[in-house]
């Protein structure tokens, strides 16, 4: 779930019936893979499989008061990966994302990761909100196709990600509660180690956001 800028992470007391909301960035570093077979083979023996999921996403921009405004529209759902045979079988689930997004891509000069700040919100259909989009002067400029096996290991998701027209790619992401200098350090660290687990040199780390690889075709 995510408000008023913060991803938010909930855990619900059945006994008290409270509500705990915990405020979290978004923290994360994208890899280009060379043989995915190989890195879901080095995968499976230490992370545990979480899922997959097909997405469609359209993204749309408007300059307002003078800055560039991108939202996106994400249409997904689940299904079992070919690749992992033991893999439980997934009953297919759809669902309809909006999303805005603050993006940051923070570097030390050698090292690259991006510190979101996201907005989203569940949409029964998205034929309303495509119709306001329009109407409010919003234009289409991107369309894009990933398919996203999910893992956790200690506390970082990982995605091995295949983005059609560009190809695979490992994400790794971690919620922190904070976005400051030396957390953001700790975090990168922690990524960069779990990445090199992977078999992943760090001069494969991606700087760029998909939607700049897309354009630049």
């Amino acid at each position: 779930i995510y408000y008023n800028g913060f991803a938010l992470q909930y855990k619900v007391s059945n006994k008290a019936n409270h509500v705990i909301l915990l405020y979290m960035y978004e923290i994360e570093i994208k890899a280009h893979v060379l043989n995915r077979t190989e890195l879901i083979k080095t995968l499976q023996p230490f992370a545990d499989y979480a899922g997959a999921v097909e997405r469609f996403d359209t993204y749309y921009g408007k300059e307002i008061h003078g800055k560039k405004v991108q939202v996106r529209i994400r249409k997904q759902s689940s299904f079992t990966p070919s690749e992992l045979p033991d893999a439980p079988q997934t009953e297919q689930q759809n669902q309809v994302i909006f999303t805005y997004k603050r993006k940051e891509v923070r570097t030390d000069g050698k090292h690259s990761l991006e510190v979101n700040d996201e907005q989203e919100c569940l949409l029964t259909d998205a034929v309303p909100f495509e119709t306001f989009l329009a109407d409010t002067g919003f234009e289409q400029i991107l369309t894009k196709h990933k398919t996203v096996i999910d893992w956790h290991y200690n506390g970082v998701t990982l995605e091995l990600c295949t983005i059609e027209k560009l190809g695979d790619f490992l994400e790794l992401e971690i919620m922190s509660e904070t976005n400051d200098e030396k957390q953001v350090q700790q975090t990168n660290e922690k990524l960069l180690k779990i990445l090199n687990r992977c078999g992943i040199s760090e001069d494969q780390i991606e700087k760029r956001y998909y939607s700049e690889m897309l354009n630049s075709l």
